[in-house]
């Protein structure tokens, strides 16, 4: 799963003037108070701060494929305008009016937000494989109530989910983050106000001190620990938004000579333009590294506050283009990524190109332009706007209620439709893997099972009973199946590709009463002594996984250990060196290795594809000598009586391709997992296979 950056998603943040945020009532007895805070002046050049971020994201995102960096930029931006605004307002006023500042927050934010909410609502039936509708629906109610960060948060954890396609409302997690942030750092201001009664620009900046130190210390922390869940959360995000507010605050007191403030600056400036290019940003990010750009957008403020300087950055950043940019950055954020995606879903692409991108560009200008004229600007009066407000708070409450139980009832309705579909199948009309040998005859007229729609819940059952352990886990799960009596243990262990073979290994053996099945499965950790994981933030968690794992294993002697026995690696398909050193251990401790060869991982999302181009399209099957080598890796390691090879990839792929159908069964349910409908039309090879590991006297009654 693609993670999305952000420009700043507050139109507070997209416009030149804060001082509608401190703007007291007509009935305000603090009107004559609140004159006297100062206002911040508009500054041409914070806009073309926003301009080159909106730039910048949407750039990375239609032809880069990663993101950029602005996230962290524009947090930066917000809190200097917004949080310094507040921090102002606590040391005249003493005080922190919390309900003022979040309908005027509201108010900027909400209009354009949930229209393109609406749109996007509105479109996904049409422009949308319907697999995605459920996809949809859930985060249209995370998006609506600024709760779609941490719904990304758990997905992103789950190994599974990382595989599914991009949302058109996922870059949404942004904007959530940056409204939690804001309205943690107010309350906070306002409750330290209380607490300090009249508290001086010294306190306010110990308490935003304070914060920053303590967020970004736990982001540090949890980025080394969980980076995937640290980057949608809100509080390893906080400080980011506390140092624009220190940096606001500290601005009269720095003194810089025009000298430092030109090279400072444009130093800023080229930090900000190479973040993007020099790091991985969607890998590293937040802690310690976030400091790169936030620090270089904190520069560009403070060097661009005073006097104009001929050759200094702000000339430049404050240029008539990049000032009307600034003024649509925070529709044009909004609308690119969700043009972005129903192009691509459209034209069944994975990456726009010059031309695709330049008319996602183009067209998400012109929506950001007229969203901006005709919907942000309807709401930009305080006073007259009220009952308008209303109504958008009461939409984006009933949009948020409509969607959970919307999903909800797609969720249950889907598996339903599963375990349906799956009750019905019958070895005549969905022969699967026996539809390879040429003595089967089936009809190819009837739809496929499971359908594309609920291919996802056709996966192993240790999924649904908590037995397998999840990326950040380095603990040991286990589910037994098969009888509790049995006096023989096939263990399966590794990732989710050795957790597929699961029910083809239930139903071979199960003919065999003696022999159960023991699980030690793990996301994305194979069984291997060296890092294997696809996720470089979970390789210790792996690694303390394995050992736990060969631990049990030497210990409880199973009679057979099942895993996977190749992968690929950059493009190649091979057994790593890990995987061998793990089988020696094994095999010097008198365990028997059955080790099964991979099956193929596609660069696209199978069951989508056979839904938008049909099961028997070119374009939904991949040629074999490109995911696969046209001889088994294992074929190069050295014999060993306790180590044992199985083939299956004569029942996945053909000679020259590999189908995404095959006798009527979906084989996978997203890019590489396979169903377990199509595992258990394997199975009676699978117990063919196995038989002379199993009957034989020889092992079987070790």
């Amino acid at each position: 799963m693609a993670r999305i950056g952000t420009v700043e998603g507050l139109r507070g943040l997209f416009s030149a003037r804060t001082s509608f945020l401190l703007r007291p009532r007509p009935d305000d007895g603090t009107a004559v108070v609140a004159r006297k805070i100062p206002a911040t002046a508009r500054r041409d050049d914070i806009q073309g701060l926003r301009a080159i971020g909106v730039f910048l994201v949407a750039v990375y995102h239609i032809w880069v494929g990663r993101v950029s960096g602005g996230v962290d930029v524009f947090f930066i931006v917000s809190g200097y305008l917004l949080i310094g605004s507040l921090g102002r307002q606590a040391e005249s006023r003493h005080r922190v009016d919390l309900v003022d500042f979040a309908t005027r927050l509201a108010r900027r934010l909400l209009p354009a937000s949930i229209s393109v909410i609406a749109i996007v609502a509105i479109s996904a039936p049409f422009w949308l494989p319907k697999m995605r509708w459920e996809t949809v629906i859930h985060q249209l109610a995370a998006s609506a109530v600024y709760l779609e960060n941490w719904y990304l948060a758990e997905a992103a954890i789950d190994y599974l989910a990382r595989d599914q396609v991009g949302s058109p409302l996922q870059h949404y997690w942004a904007l959530s983050a940056q409204v939690q942030s804001l309205l943690i750092l107010a309350a906070g201001l306002a409750a330290f106000t209380l607490i300090r009664r009249r508290p001086s620009r010294t306190d306010i900046l110990a308490f935003l001190m304070s914060v920053f130190a303590l967020s970004l210390a736990y982001s540090i922390y949890s980025t080394a620990t969980n980076q995937t869940f640290a980057y949608f959360d809100t509080f390893a995000r906080i400080w980011e938004f506390a140092l624009g507010g220190i940096t606001a605050l500290l601005l009269p007191k720095i003194k810089l000579t025009p000298m430092q403030r030109t090279i400072g600056g444009w130093v800023g400036l080229a930090a900000i333009l190479s973040c993007g290019i020099l790091l991985e940003v969607s890998t590293v990010f937040p802690g310690y590294a976030a400091l790169w750009p936030t620090l270089a957008a904190a520069a560009i403020l403070v060097c661009g506050d005073g006097p104009p300087l001929r050759f200094g950055v702000a000339r430049l950043l404050g240029a008539r283009p990049l000032s009307w940019l600034g003024n649509i950055s925070y529709s044009l954020y909004l609308w690119h990524w969700p043009i972005l995606v129903f192009y691509l879903t459209l034209s069944y692409q994975t990456s726009a190109g010059v031309v695709g991108g330049i008319v996602v560009m183009l067209v998400s200008v012109l929506l950001s332009y007229l969203t901006t004229q005709f919907v942000e600007a309807r709401f930009s009066t305080p006073r007259q706007e009220e009952r308008k407000l209303r109504t958008v708070f009461g939409t984006a409450g009933a949009l948020a209620a409509i969607g959970a139980v919307l999903s909800i009832w797609n969720t249950q309705a889907g598996r339903l439709m599963a375990e349906e579909r799956l009750r019905i199948a019958d070895v005549e009309h969905y022969p699967g893997a026996a539809a390879i040998k040429a003595s089967v005859v089936f009809s190819s007229d009837i739809p496929v099972n499971p359908g594309p729609m609920t291919a996802r819940w056709d996966d192993a059952d240790v999924y649904r009973q908590g037995c397998h352990q999840s990326l950040p886990g380095d603990t040991l799960l286990s589910c037994s199946f098969g009888p509790k009596d049995a006096t023989h243990v096939l263990a399966l262990v590794g990732g989710s590709h050795s957790v597929h073979w699961l029910p083809a290994l239930q139903s071979a053996l199960g003919r065999y009463p003696d022999w159960r099945i023991v699980t030690y499965t793990k996301s994305s950790c194979v069984l291997s002594s060296r890092p294997t994981s696809e996720a470089p933030e979970y390789q210790r968690a792996c690694t303390r996984w394995n050992e736990r794992l060969m631990a049990r294993l030497v210990t409880d002697k199973p009679d057979l250990v099942f895993t996977t026995s190749t992968r690929v690696v950059d493009g190649i398909e091979e057994t790593p060196v890990g995987y061998r050193e793990q089988w020696q251990t094994l095999a010097a401790a008198g365990l028997h290795i059955i080790a099964v060869r991979d099956t193929p991982w596609f660069g696209f999302d199978i069951p989508e594809c056979v839904e938008i181009n049909g099961r028997f399209s070119p374009k939904c099957a991949v040629q074999r000598d490109r995911v696969l080598s046209p001889v088994s890796p294992t074929s190069a390691v050295p014999p060993d009586d306790h180590l044992h090879f199985l083939d299956f990839t004569d029942f996945f792929c053909t000679g020259q391709t590999c189908p995404p159908v095959i006798g009527n069964v979906l084989v996978y349910y997203d890019k590489h997992h396979v169903t377990a409908t199509y595992m258990r039309t394997l199975s009676t090879e699978l117990r063919t296979q196995l038989a002379p590991f199993i009957d034989g006297a020889s092992l079987a009654q070790k």
